[in-house]
């Protein structure tokens, strides 16, 4: 299958190696340092497999449209993204998402009809331009967006799993979107705001009870909205912690580099949706506020 990654971060570039390891045509899209060390030494893995795989790397979408244009950017950086693609994006080009928040299929739409939602609960940090540690061995949910079924979509399982990415294909991914979305606002809050490793969530009965009250707001607001859920958001939770114990979050991962969070697509799209339908929201809002705190304290000087 021809895969063109766009965004060639943590997730992105794991998921590229897998998948140029498996044999497929994929090419990586991304920013100048990493594009650069893959071309002159190759792309690494390390952690819970240790290889190294030389795809395509580039600045630029080529105009030859694949079959696959997996989103790994940064949820901030969707519209642009797209938009830089656009040349790429041919009649039978189907776009899908594995990128934390929500709302970035909504922003594929306006560019294909194709397009398929997903998620996926594998761990990644990229600890230098060319490498990136697997820190967690997830699974990866993905489905016709907003829902239904595709052939497609099973084709694409299919190449997952021959990859080694556990894969699992739903008709209600909107579901699984907002399991996530509810995950990460636990995950990624917490561990930010305290720098801890997403275990430490799950081993302080403190924080155990707080990561309940945060991901029971975030479930009232999905019910509100209509939204049905395949998987309890608590299930998902502690799964995902188990999982990926010894990572650390990317929100922040995001704030120690002094770059900018997706925050504002995580805690605050939680808390727009609770505005929407005459709920509150507050310990959302009370991570969103902290965490955009941390951004400005952060925010290289000058």
């Amino acid at each position: 299958m021809r895969i063109y990654v766009l965004g060639a971060g943590s997730i992105g570039s794991l998921f590229g190696a897998l998948l140029t390891k498996a044999g497929n045509d994929v090419t990586l899209i991304g920013r100048e340092e990493q594009v650069n060390a893959i071309k002159e030494g190759g792309l690494e893995v390390v952690g819970i497999e240790k290889f190294e795989v030389r795809p395509k790397a580039t600045l630029l979408a080529p105009s030859e449209p694949p079959d696959l244009l997996l989103l790994a950017t940064k949820s901030y950086s969707t519209k642009t993204a797209l938009e830089c693609a656009r040349k790429c994006i041919g009649s039978e080009t189907w776009i899908m998402s594995i990128q934390n928040g929500l709302g970035n299929e909504e922003l594929a739409m306006k560019y294909s009809e194709r397009v398929i939602g997903g998620i996926t609960t594998n761990g990644a940090f990229l600890e230098r331009w060319g490498l990136v540690r697997w820190t967690g061995r997830g699974i990866t949910v993905i489905g016709r967006y907003p829902g239904g079924s595709s052939d497609f979509v099973g084709k694409v399982a299919r190449v997952f799993e021959d990859a080694g990415l556990e894969t699992r294909v739903t008709e209600n991914v909107l579901g699984w979107k907002w399991a996530k979305a509810i995950v990460n606002s636990v995950i990624n809050g917490l561990g930010t705001v305290l720098e801890v490793k997403n275990g430490v969530l799950r081993d302080v009965p403190e924080l155990e009870a707080i990561s309940v009250e945060i991901a029971r707001e975030g479930c009232l607001v999905a019910q509100q909205l209509g939204v049905e859920f395949e998987v309890h958001p608590l299930e998902l939770l502690w799964d995902t912690i188990e999982r990926t114990r010894d990572n650390y979050n990317s929100t922040l991962q995001d704030i120690w580099r002094g770059k900018r969070t997706e925050v504002d697509y995580i805690h605050g799209k939680i808390v727009e949706y609770a505005h929407s339908v005459g709920l509150e929201a507050p310990r959302n809002e009370l991570l969103w506020a902290l965490i955009k705190a941390r951004e400005n304290v952060n925010k290289p000087k000058g």
